[in-house]
């Protein structure tokens, strides 16, 4: 289990984390936020390349000091957002060496490989050369350099940004089944990946973080909030402009009639129903809180 206290990071007179005091338990928790709202220099910290200004750190138990941090890195893989793949190698020669940097000997990295392909659905093309994969097989052979070492902690950036659906799909399943094993941080601005993969949610925005035990807490924010109703061009363009209104989702039933789902803390017109709230419709409500 990880343990975060009070943890801060400043850059000079800016601080791009302000006190985040959260835990970590086996399953996957969604790290959901804008860009910009801090979410990478917090899994960099987890990560270990950089060190927080503040607070304290532990991970099963063991803290993060310089005397630890070799021990620490054992435990944790990370998936960055963007990360260099060895194009020129082949799929099995990239592990290979990253299994070595990481200290596994030759009889380890050789079991190990064929599990880690098998758990990543990547066994064909363990011959191919890493510039021949698609986009989501670069994605899984960069789940299983974060995982080839069998660590307690798994973190994850951005993964599916990019991505066609279908590989969109492939991979949260992975990171489902990866999770069981496991504490996963996926960090995301794609509120469906989180709706359909995770267990718990910390939200972030400007650097502050909020930690909940369950989805349906932050879609809890926008009970009694979301509204649906039919439209025409006028009457949807009046709402359009209307800043305490969002519409977050649009139909063109026919020319000219729409049907909306908005936003509101109010009812925005007198043939508008109430409506269950998604995730998205939550997490915005307390985006706009901040």
């Amino acid at each position: 289990m990880l343990v975060a206290e009070q943890l801060t990071k400043r850059y000079g007179s800016k601080t791009a984390l302000q006190e985040a005091t959260f835990t970590l338990e086996k399953g996957i928790t969604g790290l959901l936020g804008p860009n910009g709202a801090g979410k990478t220099t917090l899994l960099r910290i987890l990560a270990t390349y950089h060190k927080a200004s503040g607070g304290r750190l532990l991970l099963n138990g063991v803290e993060w000091t310089s005397a630890n941090m070799e021990k620490l890195r054992a435990d944790i893989g990370y998936l960055p957002q963007h990360i260099g793949l060895f194009p020129s190698l082949t799929v099995t020669e990239y592990l290979d060496y990253i299994a070595s940097m990481r200290g596994m000997n030759s009889s380890s990295i050789n079991k190990r490989m064929n599990e880690v392909l098998r758990e990543v659905n990547l066994e064909e093309v363990g011959r191919e050369k890493v510039r021949s994969l698609s986009g989501g097989m670069k994605q899984r052979l960069g789940i299983a350099q974060a995982i080839i070492h069998e660590p307690a902690l798994l973190l994850v950036d951005e993964p599916t940004a990019g991505l066609d659906p279908e590989e969109r799909i492939r991979f949260r399943n992975l990171i489902k089944r990866l999770g069981h094993s496991r504490a996963v941080l996926l960090s995301t601005h794609i509120t469906e990946d989180v709706s359909v993969t995770c267990d718990r949610v910390l939200l972030m925005n400007k650097g502050w973080l909020q930690s909940h035990d369950h989805v349906r807490e932050v879609v809890a924010y926008a009970a009694g909030s979301v509204w649906g109703l039919q439209t025409e061009q006028g009457k949807y363009e009046q709402l359009r402009s209307d800043p305490s209104v969002f519409i977050t989702d649009l139909k063109e039933q026919q020319e000219g009639l729409y049907h909306i789902r908005v936003v509101a803390a109010s009812k925005p017109s007198e043939d508008a129903q109430p409506l269950q709230p998604t995730l998205e419709e939550g997490y915005m409500v307390w985006l706009n809180r901040k």
